[in-house]
């Protein structure tokens, strides 16, 4: 949290009067009549998030409320650096702290050590544990709550600021003894998130700047605290599980800087997962819109995204209930359109404990007393087109099940493509063993890449690869981030998963069974690297989440008989029947995916090397007067058994993709996108077959 150092303390009378009133919604609204933060907003995101000190976390009433509408707290003050460190110094020797369980860096030349303050912490961390309540720590490096002290020469006021060497080793001395306190406790699984450096784009004049220097937009002392951060989570095997972000307030103000600094830090490997916004808002600004824009930047650069902070100062109440409607319609759009936004976090437990004196920013008047503006945020959340879910979101749940959206695919070999990188699914080495990572590849044709999708029972599909070993989720394990792997068959739950529809034709979502299909594979913070993990994530069908099916050959080389959309490879559009009509004599073209039927073809082998393609509208592929000229026509013809509606499917170097050759030419001629077009309407004709791009296509399977 920004910019302030904070008041208050309630009295218990206060806080009995607090829990005392119960969340009522009005009966006009009866759609939103079940829903509240924790399976709204939390199933979607994740995260559904307050702040709170510890002292109203150990009230019984208080917690239940936290547990009612959140699964995510931030403490206000009490895991910033003063809080940690004291307001002056108690030093100990390097032999005590190493005794301590505290990270000693070889780089530290300094006697003596300061000792860190963890019994807060650990309380709190007992609390959530045992409650099922998420953590983000905030904060690890941030000017406004750091004493003076620990910047300088014998952690003295009297002396000096160190220099760079030193303070880089006090950092890391600092980040990873309360790193790894955290991980090395029974309880520090909670710990989901961490705000590694807060506001330095706003710091003037603090300790920071003294030793280091004004450093722009290339802060080194950032990056490495990003890097002593990313260190320890790596060392606990924690970085598909654990985010790292950097924190401030009016980012919409500071975007491109924002944007240029974490591309810094990230330049020689993603460190910095992405920003939280702060949003301390009001509804005289900054304007939804110009909130807006700063989300859909950062969201567009390929951050993962938090809104940390979240507070709306008002006219009114009625003000704030219009201004967080809107801006919760806003937010809520860009996550349905892939934006990567994972936690919401309000700002304070209700209004008489907000940290603006005098203000109203909160959703609750009092503890238990919603205001216009909680119902509105609701409202958002249902008028976007999200259902209530029924689960927690964190560890236990999240929307509806997609049980009654899912396809049917022919049983076969398929390579698995990532929608968003472009990239293929493979287990790690091309090995075949229990325990094997499962990641995404260039597409090489490997057997670890080929997967054999066998349709079992209730809708879910087996993946067994080319290797003989499953498609499996780590320990059967229902939460985030959980790795996916490759396992021997042992017809458990964690080796089923379910093909769902999106809204794009042949591409589809892969949902866990364990999950009750609440989560899904998912290409970890949409990477595009080879290499880049798979893991179970909440699903969003977003674009690291989507997948196409391309047949493929482990022995024979056919592609199976059943329904496919026939994708060109250059023109990445679709064969299709003119205007989509059943006709004689319709001209065949390539156009933008629709899902019409004229793009819809069925395969069918003939057992001669050569396969028949349908229509969706009852309509055979036909070269047109069965010519084996260049140039000749592709057309749509009534089934008469003739050479003309033969095709041979062809292998080439491009992994998953094949050519269409003519039984008429006696394979000398293939489908062919005439003169490498690539707009709506392009015709396809017959030419000289060379496995060309413009003669390739892809096969993707799909349901009539």
């Amino acid at each position: 949290m920004g910019k302030k150092i904070f008041k208050r303390f309630i009295s218990s009378i206060i806080i009995c009067a607090f829990v005392l009133g119960t969340i009522v919604t009005p009966a006009s609204d009866s759609k939103a009549a079940s829903a509240n933060l924790l399976n709204t907003y939390g199933a979607l995101l994740g995260r559904s998030g307050t702040c709170i000190n510890s002292w109203q976390l150990t009230n019984q009433s208080t917690l239940s409320h936290v547990k009612s509408q959140y699964n995510s707290i931030t403490l206000e003050n009490e895991m910033k650096p003063d809080a940690m460190l004291g307001y002056s110094p108690s030093l100990i020797s390097k032999e005590q702290a190493k005794n301590l369980g505290y990270y000693v860096p070889s780089s530290c030349t300094e006697t003596y050590l300061p000792k860190i303050n963890f019994d807060t912490v650990d309380k709190v961390l007992k609390i959530c544990y045992e409650n099922g309540i998420g953590v983000r720590a905030h904060t690890l490096v941030w000017h406004a709550q750091t004493p003076e002290w620990f910047f300088r020469v014998g952690y003295s006021t009297n002396y000096g600021y160190v220099s760079e060497n030193v303070m880089n080793a006090r950092m890391e001395y600092y980040i990873k003894s309360v790193m790894n306190h955290v991980y090395t406790s029974q309880y520090g699984s909670v710990v989901y998130a961490w705000d590694v450096v807060n506001e330095y784009l706003h710091a003037t004049n603090s300790g920071w700047e003294g030793v280091y220097g004004k450093c722009g937009t290339r802060p080194a002392f950032v990056k490495r605290a990003f890097q002593y951060a990313y260190d320890c989570i790596k060392h606990f095997g924690l970085t598909n599980k654990v985010g790292l972000f950097y924190n401030d307030f009016n980012t919409y103000m500071e975007v491109n800087d924002i944007i240029t600094m974490i591309n810094y830090i990230n330049s020689d490997g993603k460190i910095c997962n992405g920003v939280g916004m702060q949003s301390h808002l009001g509804t005289t600004f900054p304007s939804v819109d110009y909130y807006t824009s700063a989300l859909k930047a950062f969201v567009n650069a390929g951050f993962e995204v938090q809104i940390t902070e979240l507070d709306v100062t008002n006219k009114s109440d009625a003000d704030q209930a219009a201004y967080i409607y809107n801006l919760m319609k806003n937010i809520l759009a860009i996550k349905k359109n892939g934006g990567k936004i994972t936690g919401l976090t309000f700002w304070g437990l209700s209004d008489d404990v907000t940290w603006i004196k005098g203000e109203r920013p909160l959703l609750f008047s009092t503890l238990g007393n919603p205001k216009q503006a909680y119902h509105r945020v609701l409202a958002a959340y249902t008028d976007s087109g999200f259902s209530v879910g029924g689960g927690t979101g964190g560890n236990t749940g999240g929307s509806s099940s997609v049980n009654n959206n899912y396809t049917k695919l022919n049983n076969g070999w398929y390579y698995i493509k990532n929608t968003h990188s472009g990239k293929y699914l493979q287990a790690a080495n091309n090995t075949g063993a229990n325990g094997t990572n499962v990641e995404i590849g260039t597409g090489r044709g490997a057997k670890a890449q080929r997967w054999y999708l066998t349709n079992s029972d209730n809708g879910y599909v087996t993946l067994k690869n080319g290797l003989g070993y499953m498609l499996d989720v780590r320990y059967g394990t229902n939460e985030d981030g959980e790795n996916i792997q490759t396992y021997s068959a042992n017809g458990a739950d964690a080796q089923k998963f379910k093909v769902v529809n999106t809204s794009k034709a042949g591409v589809y979502g892969l949902t866990t069974k364990v999950s009750n299909d609440r989560r899904a594979l998912d290409v970890y913070n949409f990477g595009t690297s080879d290499g880049v993990n798979v893991c179970q994530w909440y699903y969003n069908a977003t674009a690291n989440q989507t997948w196409t099916f391309e047949p493929c050959d482990n022995a024979a080389g056919t592609i199976s008989d059943g329904w496919y959309y026939i994708k060109g490879v250059h023109s990445q559009k679709y064969l299709q029947a003119a205007g989509n009509m059943g006709a004689n004599g319709v001209n065949v073209e390539i156009s933008a995916g629709t899902g019409v039927k004229g793009q819809k073809w069925y395969v069918t082998n003939t057992g001669d090397g050569y396969v028949t393609l349908k229509n969706g509208q009852g309509y055979m592929l036909d070269v047109q007067y069965g010519a084996k000229d260049d140039g000749t026509n592709i057309q749509t013809y009534s089934a008469n058994g003739a050479d003309a509606q033969k095709f041979k499917i062809e292998k080439t170097s491009t992994s998953g993709a094949f050519g269409i050759t003519t039984k008429v030419s006696s394979g000398k001629k293939g489908l062919d996108v005439y003169n490498y077009g690539t707009s709506n309407g392009t015709n396809v004709c017959q030419w000289a077959y060379y496995a060309s791009v413009n003669q390739q296509w892809i096969f993707e399977p799909c349901s009539n």
